[in-house]
């Protein structure tokens, strides 16, 4: 079986990261998942970005260009222009694309201090519940703390353990946590990391994808599921049609 496509940051290679415009996108390009990266700002709301300040994505017009996610109010942080006249998104709404268009989401939580508050909006959403054996939303994370938090919160919640390189320590949390799957870099992936991976009943995604060979080598691995910047183009590559030169 072909693995299923996740579409990073919701499409970044059709639109900018991270925005409202890049998950409509992902849904567009015909992702199987959606992926979005979560904040918390000052006074304690979901923010949608994946670097900690602002600095990299602002736009150059934009009336405020510089700070920390984690310093900025959310009243700060609509001032914020990205690129394309898009705005910072919230949870709320990367869920209500996500949600109408029926297509599940992996919300990755940057901050630890959001862990919580995230599982939470879930549960308040119903996407705790799984339907036919399929999961509506899961979380992942690089920090087991943030992964540990989101599994007391909400326990029938899905979740992923993120790295770049799998060591010991990484194994032994995902074997803790009991995650559903593991997450991890497909420039850094030794063969025997899946293998070990679903010998111990963990799902196994390999990041980011935006090349043929790379995703050749996902297949040829049994890798469940592939995050690439363009859903639609490992789709076309994944069938074997069209232009599947890299990007």
């Amino acid at each position: 079986m072909q693995p299923k496509i996740v579409g990073h940051r919701g499409a970044a290679r059709l639109a900018p990261e991270n925005t409202l415009r890049a998950f409509r996108a992902g849904v567009d390009a015909g992702a199987d998942l959606l992926e979005c990266d979560v904040h918390l700002s000052a006074d304690g709301q979901l923010v949608i970005m994946h670097d900690t300040t602002i600095d990299r994505t602002a736009a150059e017009d934009s009336p405020l260009r510089s700070g920390s996610l984690a310093d900025l109010t959310r009243a700060e942080l609509d001032t914020v222009l990205l690129p394309d006249g898009e705005r910072v998104p919230s949870l709320e709404a990367v869920l209500d694309i996500a949600q109408g268009a029926g297509v599940p989401i992996y919300v990755e939580v940057k901050a630890v201090a959001a862990a919580e508050q995230t599982a939470q909006l879930l549960v308040d959403r119903d996407l705790d519940q799984s339907a036919d054996g399929v999961a509506p939303a899961w979380i992942i994370s690089f920090k087991p703390e943030a992964l540990r938090a989101a599994r007391a919160v909400a326990p029938q919640i899905p979740l992923s353990a993120v790295t770049h390189v799998a060591d010991e320590d990484f194994w032994a949390l995902a074997a803790e946590l009991r995650t559903e799957a593991v997450s991890l870099q497909m420039s850094k992936l030794p063969d025997a990391d899946v293998a070990r991976a679903h010998e111990a009943g963990h799902l196994v995604n390999a990041w980011t994808i935006n090349d043929e060979a790379p995703l050749h080598r996902a297949v040829e691995l049994g890798v469940d599921t592939v995050t690439s910047d363009d859903p639609a183009w490992a789709r076309r590559a994944l069938a074997g049609r069209g232009s599947v030169g890299a990007r």
